[in-house]
């Protein structure tokens, strides 16, 4: 299925840039380490403001089943307890889920190499299901720029050995302002209730693992450790314009007299793609905005 491959042990193995999830760490840095299992995101500084990230897991839509794999040469099934007599319950839910997923991947991985890049993008704009992006809550949360108007924002100079981390110049955090709204409870769990029109949400742009182990909501002050470097309130809006919130400016040393490191104006809308994992903005120029979710605490839609 899609680009997954399974070797004899019924292991499947993604080929992509991304590796396992980790937190990282730096001899010479002052880093923000999560030792939770499931991290999959740090924050790094260095003689440059970096916020390093690797890919979220995957969200499965029914939870706690397990998953199963069939060895294409075989024919044999596999799940977590090893072989097994043919798939898994809810099979075709699985599948769906791990298409999204690498599709997704995909398309970050043709972001971050350079390559193919705009074919990706519009294999998933063109099966878009979200009516209403710009309403979805699937917009909260926090979100890495790979990508702003057609340029890379992601670094490439660590070494290849490093574990598939990718570091990135910013986070920005999408949420409401009032404080987090979960919707009532289903079969499938709890949910972030959906946004409403004329809601007023607050997009923040920081250098640190912000609001990313804990709930969002109430003052943007109280983020204690945080670099921030943009904070607007916005309003939800079923027309899915984009809101400039201007140039993101990043310090090289964090000096007064620091030379500035000039981003491309950060926008807010313009939604043309939406997932567990991936965010898409056009530009009227028709160039890509590309974030990929970093938020541990996202419960999926």
């Amino acid at each position: 299925r899609g680009t997954n491959r399974i070797n004899r042990g019924g292991i499947i193995s993604l080929p992509q840039l991304f590796q396992p999830l980790h937190s990282t760490k730096e001899s010479n840095a002052n880093t923000i380490d999560i030792d939770d299992d499931d991290t999959f995101l740090s924050s790094t500084t260095t003689n440059i403001n970096r916020v390093s990230i690797s890919k979220p897991p995957i969200h499965w839509t029914v939870p706690n089943f397990k998953v199963g794999y069939q060895d294409p040469i075989t024919g044999k099934w596999f799940d977590e307890d090893g072989p097994r007599n043919g798939p898994p319950q809810n099979y075709w839910r699985q599948s769906a889920d791990e298409r999204e997923y690498n599709d997704d991947m995909a398309a970050a991985d043709a972001v971050l190499s350079s390559f193919d890049i705009e074919s990706k993008v519009q294999l998933l704009e063109h099966r878009c299901s979200v009516r209403r992006p710009s309403l979805s809550r699937k917009m909260l949360g926090v979100w890495a720029p790979l990508m702003l108007g057609g340029s890379c924002m992601a670094y490439n100079d660590r070494p290849s050995d490093d574990g598939g981390m990718v570091e990135v110049p910013f986070l920005v955090e999408i949420r409401r302002r009032g404080g987090r709204r979960f919707g009532p409870k289903n079969h499938y769990g709890i949910f972030d209730l959906k946004l409403e029109r004329g809601e007023e949400l607050a997009v923040v742009v920081t250098t640190t693992t912000m609001n990313t182990d804990t709930d969002t909501g109430g003052d943007d002050d109280d983020d204690e450790g945080s670099s921030m470097m943009i904070s607007a309130n916005i309003k939800a809006d079923e027309k899915n314009e984009p809101v400039d919130l201007g140039k993101v400016i990043g310090r090289e040393d964090g000096g007064a007299d620091a030379d500035t490191t000039d981003h491309p104006q950060l926008l807010v809308g313009g939604i043309t793609y939406l997932s567990d994992y991936a965010m898409v903005q056009r530009r009227q120029d028709g160039t890509i905005d590309f974030f990929l979710r970093v938020d541990r605490n996202y419960l999926g839609a």
